[in-house]
């Protein structure tokens, strides 16, 4: 799904980037749901980001259930940790890592991968802020094996800098 968000674009670093586990479910800008049996998921981009929640079951939103998971990526440093190159942690039974990289691109490679991410669409959801062109956050969520994995990324033009999140929970 792609979206042309309505909200002023205010990432402002790659190297801003936070992480969290813990995070309660922030305002969005725009929201997908996916079933994705036996998962429900519910991906979420943020005015500093994105958040994704994961349930197991039939206990998806609005349900009242708590998620088996939520991530959040996102510029808000008092609330969340530095964002690292890879994590692990166990969440009932399941086994979550995260990687990420920023990579600095030339301005021809830049639009091109902006572009690439732009088609990624079908597959999760992709946001694109108004007022600076390549300016854009994306999350693809697929089916992995016994689990899910999902792809995020958050664009700096001015810098033409490029963050990316991969994301996996599966069974321990």
């Amino acid at each position: 799904m792609f979206v042309e968000l309505t909200a002023a674009y205010c990432d402002t670093s790659a190297e801003e980037l936070g992480w969290s586990m813990q995070l309660e479910p922030q305002p969005a800008l725009a929201v997908r749901r996916l079933d994705l049996t036996p998962f429900h998921a519910e991906l979420r981009l943020l005015g500093a980001s994105h958040q994704i929640s994961v349930w197991l079951g039939g206990g998806g939103p609005p349900g009242g259930v708590e998620p088996l998971c939520l991530e959040t990526v996102a510029c808000l440093p008092e609330r969340t940790v530095p964002l690292p190159r890879t994590a692990e942690c166990e969440l009932s039974g399941w086994r979550y890592t995260i990687e990420s990289d920023v990579r600095t691109c030339s301005e021809a490679e830049f639009s091109v991968r902006v572009a690439g991410i732009e088609r990624c669409a079908a597959h999760g959801l992709v946001g694109r802020y108004p007022g600076l062109p390549g300016a854009l956050t994306a999350i693809v969520m697929r089916p992995w094996q016994a689990g899910l994995w999902w792809t995020t990324w958050h664009t700096y033009p001015q810098d033409c800098q490029i963050a990316t999140t991969l994301s996996f929970l599966r069974l321990e």
